[in-house]
């Protein structure tokens, strides 16, 4: 007889709970959150410096997942970094090389389709092409859950993808998204640079497949330059088959002369939608203004949404950093009516200023939904250096009405299972240069990962160098709470 979903939760919260008797991660019993044991998911490959991870779980599966990450992140000077895909079978607990990109690409993406197809894709540029504002993404696909996996092929995109599948029961079930940005040439420079792309074409664009990713056609979306620069920073489909796009406004500093001379550190944070199949965005409205003024911790937000059918179904979460004084503050706000409207920006990461010391540096927010309704977050906790961070969680089973406080999910320099599989550097690793490979102000790249399972535990993913360089971890985190939830897809 199959193990019933039940069974299963019951088995993985006592493991988790424990883990939690010997491991340095403090438990929140009235929350009923559990935190599984660190687990080094590029062990394989720990030789060879890794950043900027997402995570993709299985959406009838609990054991399949599949997280990609940069790798070769020091070997960017010589263009041998690439994007790579690492698979686990059993939950999380061991993990295998998967599939890695064949060009000098970054910015990694992975997902899985509602048929349990899954995609992992990369993007790159040469020195010419980004000159010209080209860009190339390299897909590859797998029909058996990430087993086995095709040939990469190769297309015009743009920076910093986002993917999202229609998994909703309409006519455009398994529609795929792929949410880019038109990279501007004002935000890679300091100092005076040339006048980014005419104001008049637009910097965002979507691409969409309706047979799997096997071809694809782009639809251009309806936000330009203007006065500002429009970045995505999320995607998401609505039951309808909606996409919603989560991106920033950006803007340009002046010199005396009156050129652009860099980012002001004033952002927008907007979304708009498209119905389905739509070939323009619809009308965007401003979630919130951004101060986001610490280069060594900026990165990209996040974008959910609840596709279960319980109380909160179609709600879209948006979580971001602001770095106004005196604190970073992680904030979260939600729409239960497609966008229209959101809710005030709420603190999940409450801390008196008093109390914090001067170090501490809140960033790198990422948002998940499980199939009970439950929203959470991750965050990185920046307290000691700027090479080590900690992550933290968070939850709200109200609809992000009120949210659990957070609990420390792994320290940088925490225990791992099985030991950590170190780099051996040599004498010029450690130093402050862009070829280094044990990276100052390491941040983790511009994003973590967070899923969560077909049984409802979340799973976080992140970088940090605890083995002497970057290196992807990660850890399941259950929520008891969520098992006495209905809901179901």
């Amino acid at each position: 007889m199959p193990e019933s979903r039940e069974a299963r939760l019951r088995v993985r919260l006592a493991f988790a709970a424990g883990i939690l008797a010997v491991s340095t991660a403090p438990a929140s019993p009235g929350d009923g959150v559990r935190v599984g044991p660190t687990v080094q998911v590029s062990r394989v490959a720990s030789e060879r410096a890794h950043e900027e991870v997402i995570l993709a779980a299985h959406p009838t599966d609990p054991r399949r997942l599949l997280a990609c990450s940069i790798v070769d992140r020091d070997r960017y000077a010589e263009r041998l970094m690439h994007a790579v895909a690492y698979t686990s079978d059993d939950g999380g607990a061991h993990w295998r090389h998967a599939v890695e990109s064949n060009e000098f690409n970054g910015d990694p993406m992975c997902g899985f389709g509602p048929d349990g197809h899954a995609y992992f894709l990369s993007i790159g540029t040469d020195q010419e092409s980004w000159k010209k504002v080209i860009w190339w993404m390299e897909l590859f696909r797998s029909e058996d859950g990430g087993a086995t996996w095709g040939k990469g092929v190769v297309g015009r995109a743009g920076d910093r993808p986002y993917l999202a599948f229609d998994a909703g029961d309409g006519p455009t079930r398994g529609t795929g998204y792929i949410v880019y940005s038109i990279r501007a040439t004002a935000l890679d420079k300091e100092g005076v640079i040339a006048t980014p792309r005419d104001g008049a074409a637009p910097v965002l664009e979507v691409l969409r497949s309706e047979d799997g990713w096997k071809s694809w056609t782009k639809a251009a979306v309806g936000v330009t330059l203007g006065p500002s620069i429009p970045t995505a920073t999320g995607a998401a489909v609505l039951s309808d088959g909606s996409l919603a796009t989560l991106w920033i406004k950006r803007f340009l500093t002046k010199n005396a002369a009156g050129e652009d001379s860099g980012q002001d550190s004033h952002e927008e944070l907007n979304m708009t939608l498209a119905a389905p199949r739509a070939e323009l965005f619809g009308r965007t409205v401003k979630i919130a203004d951004v101060t986001a003024g610490n280069p060594h911790s900026g990165t990209f937000f996040s974008l959910t949404a609840d596709p279960f059918r319980g109380p909160y179904r179609d709600r879209l979460y948006a979580v971001w950093a602001d770095t106004a004084t005196p604190r970073s503050r992680i904030l979260v706000s939600f729409s239960s009516d497609r966008g229209s409207t959101w809710s005030a920006p709420r603190a999940i990461n409450p801390l008196d200023a008093a109390d914090a010391p001067p170090s501490m540096d809140d960033y790198m927010p990422t948002v998940a939904v499980n199939r009970d309704g439950v929203v959470a977050v991750t965050f990185r906790r920046r307290t000691r250096n700027d090479e080590e961070a900690d992550v933290y969680f968070t939850a709200s089973s109200d609809g992000g009405a009120t949210w659990s406080a957070p609990v420390l999910v792994s320290s940088a320099g925490g225990p791992v299972a099985g030991g950590v599989a170190k780099a051996h550097l040599g004498p010029k690793d450690d130093e402050a240069s862009p070829a280094s490979r044990r990276q100052k102000f390491f941040k983790g790249g511009d994003t973590s990962g967070l899923a969560a399972d077909a049984d409802g535990v979340f799973h976080a993913l992140w970088a940090d160098q605890r083995s002497g360089l970057g290196q992807v971890f990660t850890a399941t985190i259950a929520v008891e709470k969520s098992t006495r939830r209905g809901g179901s897809k």
